[in-house]
């Protein structure tokens, strides 16, 4: 083999010396700038979106903050409007209550009223039936006839001692 020989080293390190010198040359000049150039843009292009994404996150801080007071502006009013939404309703139903109340008190009255005349009326003809019964009674048993004033004064003594 002729690349173990060594008469032959010295050529062979010499053209290793020139392969290696273009080599590094092509490398040093076009190769690595490349390279090079292409690690920039990347990392120009990185801090570009990490720049956008630190913009659109502090827009979007901005936002959520804005979100969550208008969320708790609606949410006071809505609490406000159902306050004022169970006053409303609770004025009214009280209102609707005591006119209710006052028509119901009305017709008792009324109704009271009605029967306190009638209990009077059937007392009447209760205290003129029993001065009948009474002036008959005396009547048969006695066969005198009683004035009906004093057959009345008697009844009328009798239905106050029993009330």
């Amino acid at each position: 083999m002729p690349q173990f020989d060594p008469a032959l080293f010295a050529p062979q390190i010499i053209w290793l010396i020139i392969a290696f010198g273009v080599l590094w040359l092509l490398m040093a000049r076009v190769g690595l700038p490349r390279v090079e150039r292409a690690m920039v843009e990347r990392s120009e292009q990185i801090e570009a979106d990490l720049d956008t994404a630190r913009t659109m996150k502090a827009k979007a801080d901005e936002l959520t903050e804005e979100y969550e007071a208008a969320l708790a502006q609606a949410r006071a009013k809505a609490g406000a409007i159902s306050e004022r939404t169970k006053a409303d309703i609770r004025e009214r139903s009280e209102k609707l209550l005591s006119e209710t109340q006052a028509k119901i008190d009305a017709e008792i009255a009324k109704a009271q009223q009605g029967i306190d005349q009638e209990v009077k009326a059937a007392m009447g003809e209760m205290d003129k039936m029993a001065t009948d019964v009474a002036a008959s009674l005396i009547a048969r048993l006695t066969g005198e006839e009683v004035e009906s004033a004093e057959i009345e004064a008697a009844v009328t003594t009798i239905r106050s001692e029993a009330a």
